[in-house]
């Protein structure tokens, strides 16, 4: 009696420790955008930022402009709408794979194919921590909710 005792209580432990890990497992919000400041253009005395948006079927939607406002950008940037480039995500852990290109947008005949490739973190506090292609520096995009 006392082994099954036993037998259950490491079970039970081990159901709580996986729901644990489970609910601890990073992941990305579709209700809104992340926002990071990603360059300048001193000369017009502009910022650019750079917004993605992410969807639960493993799409992601990239599109830089010198706007800070996440909720005016909302309105016209998403799947439907416009956007510069498009592509995947792959969440593994706490890490974060995107692989970007502007195929099939008005801008790749403006700027020809482009390829953008970010990895990085999802931190607790879920921004995204990421070097775009073989960059060293790294921009943390902080998330934003929209309606």
């Amino acid at each position: 009696m006392q082994k099954k005792i036993i037998l259950f209580f490491i079970l039970f432990l081990n159901i709580v420790y996986a729901s644990a890990q489970q609910e601890s497992k990073a992941s990305v919000s579709y209700n809104g955008l992340y926002i990071a400041k990603t360059g300048s253009v001193p000369a017009a005395n502009l910022e650019i930022f750079t917004y993605l948006r992410f969807y639960a079927d493993g799409t992601v939607y990239l599109q830089a402009v010198s706007s800070n406002d996440a909720a005016a950008v909302s309105k016209w940037f998403a799947r439907d709408k416009k956007y510069s480039q498009k592509g995947t995500y792959i969440i593994e852990g706490n890490n974060i794979t995107i692989r970007l290109n502007n195929d099939g947008t008005a801008d790749v005949r403006l700027e020809g194919k482009v390829q953008t490739n970010y990895k990085g973190t999802i931190t607790q506090t879920n921004q995204l921590c990421l070097t775009r292609n073989d960059e060293k520096e790294e921009n943390c995009f902080a998330f934003t909710k929209t309606e």
